[in-house]
């Protein structure tokens, strides 16, 4: 086994076990995983929605958007209900190049803490914590711990990276450092903000672990 990494000084008080001291909070539906288009794809399965139709994208909340076939938030429920019996979160697409980008930060001592807000329907939570697993397994996704939270801004980190305009704004307010995983219903926060899980969206996030921006920059118009 080789020696453990001298922790920088800036890290000194966020060394996780041996190894790890970068600590990442990252967020799963959204940005590592395509829960839309899982759930688009779950409805189509099931006859009840067209093939043809593309759902929009610029509100986060499903039943927000035009093209789902939910005249209420109930009939949402019982819908993401009955996909998550039909193993949801075991079988969605990740979003590309993620499993490559983690586990460069992995290799860069970055401490990859998976925080996702998926126990929101009671009654089947075994089904989704191991779902959840195996997808993150089956993916090849590193990862150091898995939390299951509503409340984010209940587990402080170096960096959080999240798509959702509430989380972002919750934990920015108790003055956590995020960066916005692009999508078209967040793209009225400023930055900072990755478009993608390329290498050089990997660079830049490892320039802000060391780094972090003076000032956020502006909304996308």
């Amino acid at each position: 086994m080789g020696a453990s990494p001298t922790i920088p000084e800036q890290y000194a008080n966020q060394q996780v076990g041996i190894s790890g001291y970068r600590v990442l909070n990252l967020d799963l539906d959204g940005v590592c995983a395509d829960y839309a288009g899982a759930m688009r794809d779950y409805l189509v399965r099931t006859g009840r929605m067209d093939p043809q139709t593309i759902p929009a994208n610029t509100r986060y909340a499903l039943t927000d958007n035009d093209g789902w076939p939910f005249a209420s938030k109930s009939e949402y429920i019982a819908a993401h209900k009955a996909a998550e019996e039909e193993h949801l979160y075991a079988t969605m697409q990740p979003i590309p190049g993620v499993a490559h980008a983690l586990q460069r930060l992995a290799d860069e001592h970055v401490y990859i803490r998976i925080v996702t807000h998926r126990l929101f329907v009671s009654g089947q939570h075994r089904i989704v914590v191991s779902d959840t697993a195996k997808w993150l397994d089956d993916n090849n996704i590193p990862y150091m711990s898995l939390c299951f939270a509503g409340l984010k801004d209940s587990i402080q980190a170096t960096v959080h990276i999240d798509d959702s305009p509430a989380n972002i704004a919750v934990l920015r307010e108790v003055g956590q450092h995020v960066v916005v995983f692009d999508q078209p219903y967040n793209r009225e926060l400023g930055g900072p903000r990755m478009a993608d899980w390329s290498d050089a969206s990997v660079d830049q996030l490892l320039d802000w672990f060391e780094q972090w921006p003076a000032e956020q920059w502006p909304a996308e118009q």
